[in-house]
């Protein structure tokens, strides 16, 4: 009968889904959030409501509920479309990129507001077309002031990857409960996953760190 060590390799595996399935929605959460801020000021009244709109109410959902209605909503539309429906890990990726790219958006607004006016205007005054300005002024120092923030954020988007295994995305979480159910102990097991969690993230905060500390150098 295997023990507990036995199931390590499998369990040190779900890293790697677990990391990468947070760094892809990472990723495309901070291009859609990135996005929404820099057009947010220049939007119409109805761009701006709707995209208020949008960070108000995925701020606000749970985000299992949200990926549970991408899930189970992509298996609805294949049954009444035909369309292929969406893996576990696709549709994860979807439901922590939109949800996610709510609280990015957020962050780089305030990043936006924190931007020196003047340094915009004399962009502006000496010619330089709207996407110049964003591209080569507004965007790389929004970036900067946000950086903190965006690291914390990459951090708690690690974490939510648990919650995935609820649609079957076999990561960390999900490895443990069936090591788990295989070895018949459950402390033990989601005792060395806690350890792992920790280790990913202390090294994550570490290179976050030292960013930082390069930055400011």
């Amino acid at each position: 009968m295997n023990t507990t060590i036995d199931y390590l390799p499998y369990l040190f595996q779900g890293v790697y889904y677990s990391v990468g399935l947070g760094a892809l929605s990472f990723a495309c959460a901070a291009l859609v959030g990135l996005f929404l801020a820099v057009i947010r000021d220049k939007a119409s009244f109805v761009g701006k409501s709707l995209i208020n709109t949008y960070v108000s109410v995925f701020r606000a959902m749970p985000e299992l509920l949200t990926i549970l209605l991408t899930y189970y909503g992509s298996v609805a539309l294949s049954h009444y479309t035909g369309l292929p429906e969406l893996s576990p890990f696709a549709a994860a990726l979807l439901a922590f990129s939109v949800q996610i790219g709510s609280y990015a958006c957020q962050i780089f607004s305030d990043a936006y507001r924190a931007l020196p006016r003047g340094l915009m205007e004399a962009a502006h005054a000496i010619g330089m077309p709207e996407y110049l300005v964003n591209f080569r002024i507004a965007i790389p120092l929004m970036l900067r002031l946000a950086a903190p923030s965006l690291g914390n954020l990459l951090l708690v988007v690690i974490k939510l990857t648990a919650i995935s295994s609820a649609i079957g995305v076999v990561e960390l979480t999900r490895r443990a409960q069936i090591v788990a159910g295989a070895t018949h102990d459950p402390l033990t097991v989601f005792g060395y996953a806690a350890v792992i969690y920790l280790v990913v993230l202390a090294v994550l905060t570490f290179l976050q760190r030292r960013l930082e500390t390069a930055k400011q150098i």
